[in-house]
């Protein structure tokens, strides 16, 4: 006989996926795997790995994977009870532009800019068109990835910016100390250590921080939650037009063309199914059959 006996079919359970913008508190940051099954009520078959190589220019560099462990707010967004990951990835090496004249830092409050190597040997501010860059001088170079993650761990934690700009003019926040926004142990995140991050969360552990959620489609035509990692809200904010400005600037330019996000409040997604019409048909068997 050509056939097994086979095994008895049983009904798998439906996977769903949600895109659009929801508020959600922060669970953990890299947990370790006996976390990490209790967060998610499974068991997993090996420990997580964050830490590894990146090539970046030819050349080997450490990189390691942040991976944001938070759960939405379902209360707020037709009890949606999700709980996934904001990841992001870090390598240790400088950020350069196209034409590798510039590279980015970042100062202390989180602000970035690109300065070339002269720029920042003086420790001078880079001049643009419209005036200088806000930024001080007591920065350092920004490694691939930095900027992100700190802007979601800024916006998390609900820390200020150094300056508004107000009537015409930029206005420095009278106590800037309640502005810093710098991570000043990195090279402990890339051999492991994430005790700074997971100390950043406990600060406010009851925030909450409003991200955009989308749809993943691999090679392979399966679909994973992700979450759009360029830019956060505040969870006060209710005007979403920014953060979709943020997203159809990026996509134009080439972005996330196999994901599909949406800046309205979180829903469930339902893939658009492929017309019957539009599937290729052949009534010819494949050569080499018989």
């Amino acid at each position: 006989m050509a056939f097994s006996t086979g095994r008895e079919s049983t009904e798998g359970g439906e996977v769903k996926r949600y895109i659009g913008v929801a508020p959600v508190t922060v669970l953990a940051v890299n947990p370790n795997k006996e976390t990490l099954e209790k967060l998610y009520n499974t068991t997993l078959d090996k420990a997580p790995e964050y830490v590894g190589t990146q090539e970046v220019d030819g050349k080997s560099v450490p990189n390691v994977r942040i991976d944001v462990i938070v759960k939405t707010v379902a209360e707020k967004v037709n009890n949606i009870d999700l709980t996934t990951r904001v990841t992001f990835f870090l390598s240790k090496a400088r950020r350069w532009n196209r034409d590798k004249s510039k590279f980015q830092v970042i100062d202390k409050y989180g602000r970035t800019a690109w300065v070339t190597e002269a720029e920042a040997a003086n420790r001078s501010i880079p001049q643009y068109k419209n005036g200088p860059a806000r930024l001080d001088n007591d920065y350092r170079p920004a490694c691939i990835g930095e900027e992100d993650m700190t802007n979601f761990f800024k916006t998390y934690l609900g820390v200020p910016n150094i300056d508004r700009y107000v009537d015409g003019k930029w206005v420095t926040a009278d106590n800037p100390a309640e502005c810093e926004a710098r991570f000043e142990n990195l090279d402990k995140i890339f051999t492991g250590d994430f005790k700074e991050l997971n100390e950043i969360i406990s600060y406010q552990p009851n925030n909450k921080v409003k991200v955009m959620f989308g749809v993943r489609t691999a090679d392979d035509g399966k679909q994973y939650q992700t979450a759009y990692t360029q830019m956060f809200l505040r969870n006060g904010a209710n005007d979403y037009s920014r953060l979709d400005s943020d997203l159809q600037d990026r996509k134009a330019n080439g972005a996330y063309p196999n994901v599909e996000f949406d800046a309205n409040p979180l829903h469930e997604y339902k893939a658009e199914p492929t017309p019957v019409d539009d599937l290729p048909i052949s009534t010819e068997a494949p050569k080499g059959w018989f």
